[in-house]
């Protein structure tokens, strides 16, 4: 019950101000939205959010149902040159960073925003959700779980240090090798302890971009019954146990408010805000072929189970 107090109270916290209440629009203003690829059920629902909370006129570029060309793009966005550009993921963000840096650019949806390159008028919500969230929840659902593996790269080295000694305020004990001094994310896995009693993966380009050594960590993690906790849905088709990823939909609305800040001539306190929405899906399926033991009033905070 005391966790749950603390979840309880942490949410209540958390930015949702922005999402709720944003500041009335003065003067239009134009707004461009560049989406990476709307054809990903993601990335549409958070532009669908974002149009229906914005009140100012929006033009939008799917950068993955067109073909455009370098000038044709370039000479678009110069053309336009809107006041404000929101972009949803990676691709976008890098297109708008490169010919309308000069103007407002908020973002959403980029995995690991830590290692894009953000200019003095960059603003976003991150996909990444508060670590104390996520441990809080990762000892309220699996109390018996004390010691926890990670690797990660040179973009989430300092982030690394920060959990680690939240961690231990709650008696969880986060093990962590650095992939840059392994020469790879198995061989970095393969130096963790070997009691560790779940691996987190977390959102590091460094692991992601490694294929076959994130395929090979999650095989192993399988066959010796280590549960693995992430921050995607797409994980729990390949067998992860707990997924702690941001709610789309409420990404969406966060970015819309962060624009109309914008655009009422204030700017947000934070150049990054973390997520004000979370989705929780756990995989009972694995969690009883594994044998851990679990909390079962937690299953009411979960979104999806698993079975």
């Amino acid at each position: 019950m005391k966790i749950l107090r603390l979840v309880w109270v942490f949410c209540c916290f958390l930015p949702l101000h922005d999402v709720s209440a944003a500041d009335s629009p003065g003067n239009k203003i134009g707004i461009l939205l560049i989406n990476s690829d709307a054809s990903l059920d993601k990335y549409k629902l958070v532009q669908e959010a974002f149009l229906e909370r914005t009140p100012y006129p929006v033009r939008e570029i799917d950068l993955g149902a067109r073909q455009w060309g370098t000038r044709r793009l370039e000479n678009f966005l110069y053309d336009e040159y809107p006041d404000i550009t929101y972009c949803i993921g990676s691709k976008a963000y890098l297109t708008a960073k490169k010919y309308v840096r000069e103007k407002y650019i908020v973002f959403s949806s980029v995995l690991n925003w830590l290692r894009i390159p953000l200019t003095p008028n960059t603003y976003g919500a991150s996909n990444e959700l508060h670590e104390d969230m996520q441990l809080m929840l990762f000892r309220y659902i699996f109390p018996d779980i004390g010691k926890i593996g990670m690797i990660y790269g040179k973009y989430t080295a300092r982030w690394f240090e920060k959990v680690r000694k939240k961690a231990k305020e709650m008696e969880i004990n986060i093990m962590g090798q650095n992939i840059s001094e392994t020469g790879g994310s198995f061989s970095a896995f393969g130096k963790l302890p070997k009691d560790i009693a779940a691996f987190w993966l977390i959102s590091d380009p460094d692991i992601t971009l490694d294929k076959k050594g994130l395929a090979k960590i999650l095989k192993t993690c399988d066959a010796k019954k280590i549960p693995v906790f992430s921050y995607h849905d797409a994980f729990a088709r390949l067998g992860a146990v707990l997924i702690l990823s941001v709610d789309d939909s409420t990404i969406g609305r966060q970015a819309a408010a962060i624009a109309m800040k914008l655009g009422s001539g204030k700017r947000p306190g934070q150049k990054v805000q973390p997520p004000a929405g979370s989705h929780i899906i756990l995989n009972m399926k694995k969690v009883k072929s594994y044998g851990i033991s679990y909390n079962e009033d937690a299953l009411e905070a979960v979104n999806t189970i698993i079975e």
